[in-house]
């Protein structure tokens, strides 16, 4: 039966049953003092704030669907021209699909909800639900809806003059005249 498998033996430790006599009792010594409690690792060297579960947090920045735009700057040829225009930001989009992407996987639409100011006589009117894709045009958030401002008007003039030079010179390096050949 020593050789039996199935029985475990014992190895040592606490023997089952009563008989531990007298000297079997209490412990002798007196108990440990408990130690002060310690920080948790990583806590000491950076305070964390408590926030939801998977919840990361949003910057100032962040743009969300509905946040008020402006086009700055529409790129597409011909008619409307809507510079100036106000817009609402849809999110980011799928190109050939249109499916919802997040930001950074997909192009940013735009919804153009009021026409650009426009001067006395002038009459613009903005189609129902137009909608513009990110790389159509330059935008900015604008999140006080302000419109335009001054700014937008000297950085558009100064991008117009630096685009123009890159074009000039581009030109320029392309001539046949310029080109060298090789000796053969």
């Amino acid at each position: 039966m020593e050789n039996d498998p199935r029985r475990r033996r014992s190895r040592g430790g606490r023997r089952r049953g009563g008989g531990g006599g007298p000297e079997r009792g209490r412990p002798t010594r007196t108990p440990a003092e408990p130690k002060p409690p310690q920080p948790a690792r990583g806590l000491a060297r950076r305070e964390r704030t408590p926030r939801r579960r998977g919840a990361t947090p949003r910057s100032p920045d962040d743009l969300r669907p509905g946040t008020p735009c402006v086009i700055v700057m529409d790129c597409r040829e011909g008619e409307p021209d809507r510079t100036g225009a106000a817009a609402l930001f849809e999110g980011f989009f799928d190109l050939e699909t249109g499916d919802p992407r997040r930001a950074g996987l997909g192009v940013p639409r735009l919804r153009v909800v009021r026409p650009a100011p426009v001067e006395e006589g002038e009459v613009k009117a903005v189609a129902p639900n137009e909608r513009l894709w990110g790389f159509e045009c330059w935008w900015r958030p604008d999140p006080q809806n302000s419109g335009l401002t001054e700014t937008d008007r000297v950085e558009i003039e100064q991008s117009k003059k630096l685009l123009r030079g890159l074009i000039r010179d581009s030109r320029r390096a392309t001539r046949p005249g310029m080109a060298r050949s090789l000796p053969a």
